[in-house]
């Protein structure tokens, strides 16, 4: 990796927790963003010469706090009646009361903080999820399009006009406080996941598992059920992201290659995990409140359950996909219950339910729902179709490792192209 390369990597993954502290001193996200960015300007300009910081967020913050304080300092000369009238109003309690930020003291944690705060109800529930990775995980476009199966320029579009409309409020103090948190939660539990799905399974060539984004996405929702106890979605997406970790050591081999849940030494998961979850899952399940995070919990207890990859209870997850798509109804939850059903059914069974989702114009281009095709078909012996679609699945593949995963499959279908 080359220096410029090395630069680029420290900023990315210093960029959300200065974003989060900025929070606290700007109480506006678009201005802590402004901030921010122009702080990697300047780091940009300057470590290249001088090498990196000891601390690069430290450094990061000390910029953006000073940039900030400066267009605070240029935006007072320009505004000068609007500050004394703000100051005259803010000699009255009641009016200072109602001036006053939401009381951030009492979020724990100040990443968890942004989330929500990019989570503002004024934005559709896609673009709150959407902003959060931006700003949460540091995501590219590139790589948020990917989560959500759209384009680059569509996702770019739906960015800026996310950014666009909490500017156009106006509205100085726009962190929200703690008690505001349930208006916004769903698309807070949906941006956490979709961070700890791109640590767990990355769209970068360089680490298919980036293990920071999956110890910050656990720590949110363990600090989320702290601060909220007993809601059972947040309980549900905690035991789900549980369930995954107590896999993580086992989906690689000694070279770093990732192995498929078939191929995983069971024996390498981590049992004391996998109980904790469980019994997060029951005591979620129990409040007769089921949703989608639950539902997705109780598929992948299932998969952990089984001593061995053979003792599956495919139809016990064929029937949660089943429930999980009266919740979710969209077409990866489709495609995931059409291979449930080719397991526990029959090949034949799984592809006619694969049929009923294929032609939906969101899969045309997610590597999964081919890889799903090509299987069934060839469990149902069809080998010629099956190479096609996990050529397809190969080429649209989101990383060197997933592709060269694939790669293997089709050489077992066809030995003599070895």
């Amino acid at each position: 990796m080359s220096a410029t390369d090395e630069i680029a990597t420290l900023l990315r993954r210093a960029y959300p927790a200065a974003l989060a502290r900025l929070l606290r001193v700007t109480r506006h996200l678009p201005a802590a963003e402004d901030a921010v960015q122009e702080a990697i300007v300047r780091a940009l300009s300057t470590w290249p010469e001088r090498g990196p910081p000891e601390s690069p967020e430290a450094w990061l913050v000390r910029v953006a706090v000073n940039v900030h304080r400066d267009a605070q300092r240029r935006r007072r000369g320009e505004q000068r009646h609007d500050a004394a009238i703000e100051a005259l109003a803010a000699r009255c309690p009641w009016s200072e009361s109602l001036l006053a930020a939401p009381d951030a003291a009492r979020w724990p944690d100040d990443v968890l903080r942004l989330v929500f705060t990019c989570c503002d109800p004024v934005l559709g529930v896609e673009e709150r999820a959407a902003l959060a990775l931006s700003s949460v995980a540091g995501l590219s476009t590139d790589e948020i399009a990917r989560a959500f199966l759209v384009g680059r320029d569509a996702m770019e579009r739906r960015l800026g006009r996310a950014r666009e409309r909490l500017r156009e409020r106006r509205v100085r103090y726009e962190v929200p406080a703690p008690a505001e948190a349930p208006s916004r939660m769903h698309a807070a539990l949906a941006a956490i996941h979709l961070i700890f799905n791109e640590g767990y399974w990355s769209t970068g060539d360089d680490a298919p598992i980036r293990r920071d984004l999956v110890r910050l996405s656990l720590r949110l929702v363990r600090t989320l059920d702290a601060l909220l106890p007993r809601v059972p979605e947040v309980q549900g997406l905690l035991a789900l992201l549980l369930l995954h970790q107590a896999r993580l050591q086992a989906r690689t081999d000694a070279e770093g290659r990732p192995l498929s849940l078939e191929q995983q030494d069971r024996s390498r998961w981590e049992s004391a995990t996998i109980d904790e979850a469980s019994a997060l899952l029951r005591e979620a399940l129990e409040q007769g409140r089921p949703g989608p995070y639950q539902i997705e919990a109780a598929i992948a207890a299932v998969h952990c359950s089984a001593p061995r990859a053979e003792d599956t209870d495919w139809l016990q997850i064929a029937i949660l996909y089943e429930a999980l798509e009266r919740h979710r109804p969209d077409p990866i939850v489709r495609v995931n219950r059409a291979f449930a059903v080719g397991r526990a059914l029959g090949a034949a069974e799984g592809l006619a339910l694969l049929a009923t989702a294929l032609d939906h114009p969101a899969l045309a281009r997610y590597p999964y729902a081919h890889l799903v095709h090509g299987v069934l078909l060839a469990d149902a012996g069809r080998v010629d179709p099956a190479v096609a679609a996990l050529e397809r699945a190969r080429d649209l593949a989101i990383n060197d490792a997933e592709r060269a995963q694939i790669e293997q499959r089709i050489k077992a279908l066809r030995p003599s192209t070895r």
